[in-house]
């Protein structure tokens, strides 16, 4: 697994956009998808966080931060040669990729994995959509359907 460590700058933005996340969300009434059961501001700042690490390992820029608006994108960033990517973030270094259920219906090309919070992270790999929404990736712990993919099968 490739290490991207983020400056202290980096943390800022992303701890600001995750704050920012969390507060739209609030008045916005969205339901808590997470499949871990951690607190959803921590979640947001995590997520953001992940996702300029993955954005800071690949150069690229991400294509929405704070979406006010309510758009449904598909995707976190947009890379050449691949397409959308939608970046899953963990703090289990020995976690697995989980999307949401209803993003079958609106799928990103790519889902990627970062392992890690705070400023350090951990790319795990990446996978096409056609593989993460298979039947027997289908999983429920208790917080309703997703589809979850081990390590072992990202690129």
């Amino acid at each position: 697994m490739k290490k991207i460590k983020l400056n202290k700058q980096e943390v800022a933005i992303g701890t600001w956009i995750g704050n920012g996340r969390q507060s739209i969300a609030e008045k916005r009434n969205l339901n808590n998808l997470n499949q871990c059961g951690k607190n959803d501001n921590f979640l947001h700042i995590n997520g953001a966080l992940g996702e300029l690490a993955f954005s800071k390992l690949f150069c690229v820029y991400p294509e929405s931060m704070l979406d006010e608006m309510g758009n449904r994108m598909t995707y976190d960033v947009w890379v050449n040669d691949l397409g959308g990517v939608d970046i899953k973030t963990t703090t289990n270094l020995k976690g697995a990729l989980n999307v949401e259920f209803h993003k079958r219906d609106y799928p990103a090309d790519y889902y990627a994995l970062m392992m890690g919070s705070n400023d350090t992270f951990f790319y795990a790999g990446i996978i096409h959509k056609d593989e993460v929404f298979k039947e027997e990736n289908l999983k429920n712990v208790g917080n309703g359907d997703f589809y979850c993919v081990e390590t072992e099968y990202l690129n």
